[in-house]
């Protein structure tokens, strides 16, 4: 893993931060590094997570930052019971799926993060024992699109966690299914 203390953090672009510091229009971004090591001494704080999460992946974009920070995540998630890790596995879905959206972006992934692949595998394991926990709708449907997404069908994966997009039918508008959220 790209060590916390490594200077190449800092030209790791995500959103509110490029070209080595944070952008004029998000000057509370966060140093995402200064973010991991916290987590590891907390990694029950799940505001803290889902604080830096969006600049790490959102909107259909994968920024480089989340390529160095899923070895942390999945780490993090290690350390949480099954049912725990839930939004951190998510998470990781959305940084494979919304990379996937870009493929030129995502076969520019810097050599020195190549334990990027290796979490994601690291994370398969655990995504299957948070699969079997009891989940509302809403968190089952996004722990069904990381499998996917970790199992090499990004695509699949977006198409799974929009489906709440997709209840009514396109030509008769009735219900196909209802999804409680």
């Amino acid at each position: 893993m790209l060590s916390l203390d490594d200077n190449n953090w800092k030209e790791l672009n995500h959103r509110g931060w490029s070209n080595g510091g944070r952008s004029k229009s998000d000057l509370d971004a966060p140093y995402i590094p200064d973010e991991l090591k916290l987590l590891l001494e907390n990694p029950y704080d799940l505001e803290r997570f889902e604080y830096i999460a969006p600049y790490l992946s959102s909107e259909n974009t994968t920024w480089e930052a989340a390529y160095a920070a899923t070895p942390y995540i999945v780490e993090i998630a290690k350390r949480l019971s099954p049912k725990e890790r839930t939004t951190y596995l998510i998470n990781i879905g959305f940084i494979v799926w919304d990379s996937a959206s870009n493929i030129e972006e995502n076969n520019k992934i810097k050599p020195y993060l190549s334990d990027y692949k290796n979490a994601l595998s690291d994370a398969l394991p655990l995504l299957l024992e948070t699969v079997l926990e009891e989940h509302n709708a809403v968190d089952m449907r996004y722990l069904l699109a990381t499998l996917a997404a970790l199992k090499g069908y990004s695509h699949l994966g977006e198409v799974i966690q929009a489906l709440h997009y997709y209840t009514e039918c396109p030509n008769c508008n009735n219900e196909i299914f209802e999804l409680n959220e």
